[in-house]
């Protein structure tokens, strides 16, 4: 028979010290599951929840990476900056469409952080095929349409411009014999071989007759005008290269000079 009490000084201290001993190895363990769970101790199997990004982070209080569409942010062009953002903004109070594309980048000397596939440069006037540029060319190129080429047809046509011929666009290549990289490899430059009225009349950019009056006080407003947008123009009589399109691009360069042929 036992007591109901265990008696002063007997053996009531060692169970004390045994139970105290038990819940501290369990919570202990229960923490080491908790830490192992989430990888915390980088020793656990348990795969994280599906919602949370699975890459590396800064620290393991630290919230996981994401990524936008369109924002460039957790791509290879990093996080898009203030004038990006702005530079599509006002290509859409243009009436431009566009489509944000992933960063391209085909070597060292070839590539664009944020690109945009363009192919309106205004509300109902086409850019065929569709160019792939950066931003500030997109947006240089639909100022130039909107502000000088749509007005220039209109005044020698009594219409505007329904589609634009686009030529070239971003391409990895050099200038043709030499070893600079041109402008279409950042995709800084755009080259326009023809327009198409809204009434289905076409103008080549190549050389026009002396006597295609219109057609050649059209080109020739349509070149001077590109001078104001664009650090770069070349065209018929510029040389060899450029005898049957415009060739617009942004180059910078460091004494600021624009060329304007």
């Amino acid at each position: 028979m036992s007591d109901k009490h265990e008696p002063i000084g007997g053996s009531a201290p060692w169970r004390t010290g045994v139970r105290l001993a038990a819940v501290v190895a369990g919570g202990l363990a229960l923490a080491s599951c908790s830490f192992l769970d989430w990888g915390f101790m980088g020793g656990g199997s348990k795969a994280p929840p599906t919602a949370v990004d699975p890459s590396p982070t800064r620290s393991v209080f630290s919230l996981p990476r994401m990524g936008f569409p369109g924002l460039g942010l957790g791509g290879r062009g990093g996080v898009m900056s203030a004038s990006e953002r702005q530079c599509r903004a006002a290509l859409r109070r243009r009436g431009v469409e566009f489509t944000d594309l992933a960063p391209i980048r085909d070597s060292a000397a070839c590539g664009i952080d944020h690109p945009v596939r363009v192919s309106t440069l205004a509300r109902g006037v086409t850019l065929k095929p569709a160019a792939t540029l950066n931003c500030q060319t997109a947006l240089a190129a639909a100022e130039w349409l909107q502000k000088d080429v749509g007005p220039a047809a209109r005044k020698r046509y009594l219409t505007g411009i329904a589609e634009v011929n686009n030529m070239s666009s971003y391409s990895c290549r050099r200038i043709r014999g030499t070893s600079r990289w041109s402008e279409h490899s950042r995709g800084n430059a755009l080259d326009i071989g023809s327009f198409t009225l809204k009434n289905g009349h076409v103008i080549d950019v190549s050389r026009q007759s002396l006597f295609a009056m219109r057609a050649r006080g059209f080109l020739h407003a349509a070149r001077a005008g590109a001078c104001d947008e664009f650090s770069t123009v070349l065209g018929p009589g510029s040389d060899a290269d450029h005898a049957d399109h415009f060739h617009f691009d942004l180059r910078q360069r460091r004494t600021g000079y624009r060329h304007c042929d």
